[in-house]
């Protein structure tokens, strides 16, 4: 009995001394059982801006998986410096990102280390990297969520909604074949909307090329404007004779109405006139285009160059007959002024061209042709 005090007291003063050489600050600053053990761990810093309800011994998770435990956590620059240890057979991906969250509903706060949402992890941490604050963030508490529920509820309109669909069921009694109908032609007008989807989603396009056109041409656009107000002033001091003109041009369309009016008969009688003359101008058509070629290149048109020149250039001897004799046996015939008994001057190389004179008081250069004479009747004898 006596030696019990005795080793009472040196547990005392051994657990005393432990303490005051390692810096005792709490229960947590000493590894629970259970917890990862920190020596041998790859150890990692995350600057976190609200640890909110987060402990030394939290567990650390990696893809939902316990594998490490929260070590110390210090303030630095106004915002806790968390210190982590991870087995080190464990891979922490080297783009992970640390967030704060709670394990279960009511239960205790847990680290993450995990890639963004829907990035795929790459590389591994190294040992004594440190997390920044922009890759580290911290859930909601579920007091803060029940908090903003409440408010929500109570102050956000929430109760309103009875209101609203009282309203709306009062709007639509009575009127439920209309609504249907308006549903129906909503359907019927996004279906067509749907259809033509490629040429709204073409026309967006062509209105932005032409507002980035019209952005490009800004400056030109700027100076147009500035010079709209003088052209205005020019519009207003010509006003008087601006609406002279309209008022001429008034008068002009009545006189032309009036004159079309009391000639209509005339003029539909000159149409029906002019039918023949168009449908046979109509029937020569497709060689209207040849003739017309050959008029305009006579008397050298492409076809006779074609055929006829074998060079760069031609010879041509051309005596044109243009006198009137020959206009009116010619040219002229079939009309008033034509006459195929007029008498032709002979022209060069014709047998009476050396005989023929424009005087008829002088002869001719050559002898008249003499008279061929007319042979003598055979008398017959009688009986």
């Amino acid at each position: 009995m006596r030696h019990r005090p005795i080793r009472a007291a040196v547990v005392v003063v051994l657990i005393t001394y432990g303490i005051s050489g390692c810096g005792f600050r709490g229960l947590n600053s000493l590894p629970l059982p259970g917890t990862q053990e920190r020596r041998g761990s790859s150890a990692f810093h995350v600057e976190i801006s609200n640890v909110a309800m987060l402990e030394s011994n939290s567990p650390v998770l990696v893809d939902d998986v316990v594998v490490g435990t929260v070590g110390e956590m210090r303030l630095r620059n106004w915002h806790a410096d968390v210190e982590v240890f991870v087995r080190p057979e464990v891979v922490v991906p080297a783009n992970a990102v640390a967030s704060v969250g709670q394990t279960s509903l009511l239960g205790s706060m847990h680290l993450s280390l995990d890639p963004p949402i829907g990035v795929a992890p790459q590389g591994r941490l190294q040992p004594g990297t440190t997390i920044p604050l922009n890759r580290s963030s911290t859930y909601p508490s579920t007091e803060r969520t029940l908090s903003t529920l409440s408010a929500v509820v109570n102050g956000g309109g929430l109760g309103q909604i009875g209101d609203v669909i009282r309203n709306a069921n009062t709007a639509f009694t009575g009127r439920q074949s209309q609504i249907r109908d308006m549903l129906r032609r909503l359907d019927d007008f996004v279906g067509t909307l749907d259809s033509e989807r490629s040429d709204l989603i073409d026309m967006i396009r062509q209105l932005n090329t032409f507002t980035g056109t019209f952005a490009q041409q800004r400056d030109d656009v700027t100076a147009a404007l500035r010079r709209v107000p003088a052209a205005l002033d020019v519009l207003i001091r010509e006003r008087p004779r601006i609406v002279t003109a309209l008022d001429k041009l008034r008068k002009f369309s009545e006189s032309t109405t009036d004159l079309i009016t009391v000639t209509q008969s005339d003029l539909v009688t000159n149409l029906h006139n002019l039918e023949p003359t168009i449908k046979a101008l109509a029937d020569v058509g497709p060689e209207l285009d040849t003739a017309l070629a050959f008029a305009t290149t006579y008397p050298y048109n492409q076809s006779y160059i074609d055929r006829a020149v074998r060079g760069d250039y031609v010879n041509m001897f051309l005596v044109a007959d243009l006198t009137i004799p020959r206009l009116k046996r010619t040219m002229f015939l079939g009309t008033r002024w034509g006459d195929q008994d007029a008498k032709l001057v002979p022209a060069p190389g014709e047998p009476w061209y050396l005989n023929y004179t424009y005087d008829p008081l002088k002869t001719g250069i050559a002898d008249p042709a003499p008279a061929t004479p007319q042979p003598v009747p055979t008398p017959s004898g009688g009986g």
